[in-house]
């Protein structure tokens, strides 16, 4: 099979993702864009060539056939784990190098070895056999997988924050109506004390119980003497024929 040219690289601007353009790898800084992968590795959105996506996520695969395990790894009896990396690779994958301790194929041979390294034809083509496409394969289902994480979590991430938004909206409701209910409760105190003094100026003054007898009595004794104003003419003419 074989592989097109590399394309001229573009730059991103975007803060969410990693400063190194999607034609490059972040890593080995290799240009091409046919076989450059993205992934989201602790919270930030990278990009890799095949073999340092690979190199990257070693618990996510067997190093030999490359079978994708999606988050469910062969049990203990059935793989060999890596004492370099953590790689776990199917015993039958391992052969006569598992006894322990055991080291996978990139991690006996960190410089020399590669994940992809595509073949070049007497024509100068790039080409792919078998174990190249399976490698590819396998680098593009741990994106495709990274990347589904990415969204799930970002979609909890936006649910969680439109509820809060509605919980602080609706407190924020609240607070306003508080405010309102205040004000009103102000405006009455403060328009209180004037209509009571507007109403008393229009009231007679209030007498004491103390002060309604005495007025009693005086009324009282001024009946009285009016009375012996109205008897004396009659008493003076009985002094006179006396």
């Amino acid at each position: 099979m074989n592989l097109p040219s590399s394309t001229p690289p573009s730059t991103s601007d975007s803060p969410h993702i990693a400063a190194t353009p999607p034609e490059m790898c972040g890593q080995c800084q290799s240009r091409d864009s046919w076989v450059i992968h993205s992934a989201r590795l602790r919270g930030i959105l990278r990009f890799y060539c095949t073999h340092c996506l690979l190199r990257n996520h070693p618990a996510s695969f067997c190093p030999t056939c490359f079978a994708f395990y999606d988050s469910s790894p062969p049990h203990q009896s059935r793989r060999v784990s890596c004492s370099d990396c953590n790689s776990n690779t199917h015993i039958h994958c391992a052969g006569d190098a598992k006894s322990p301790p055991y080291r996978c194929p990139p991690c006996r041979d960190p410089d020399g070895f590669s994940f992809f390294r595509p073949i070049v034809d007497e024509n100068g083509a790039r080409c792919m056999d078998k174990s190249l496409s399976d490698a590819f394969l396998c680098a593009a289902k741990i994106a495709a997988s990274s990347m589904n994480k990415a969204v799930t979590f970002y979609r909890s991430e936006a649910e969680r924050k439109g509820k809060d938004a509605a919980v602080a909206k609706k407190r924020a409701r609240e607070a306003l109506e508080d405010v309102l209910k205040l004000e009103e409760k102000a405006k009455l105190a403060v328009s209180k004390p004037s209509v009571e003094v507007s109403g008393n100026r229009d009231q007679k003054p209030k007498q004491s119980p103390a002060s309604n007898g005495a007025l009693k009595q005086i009324e009282s004794s001024g009946a009285a003497a009016t009375q012996v104003k109205k008897q004396s003419p009659s008493v003076v003419q009985v002094k006179q024929e006396k």
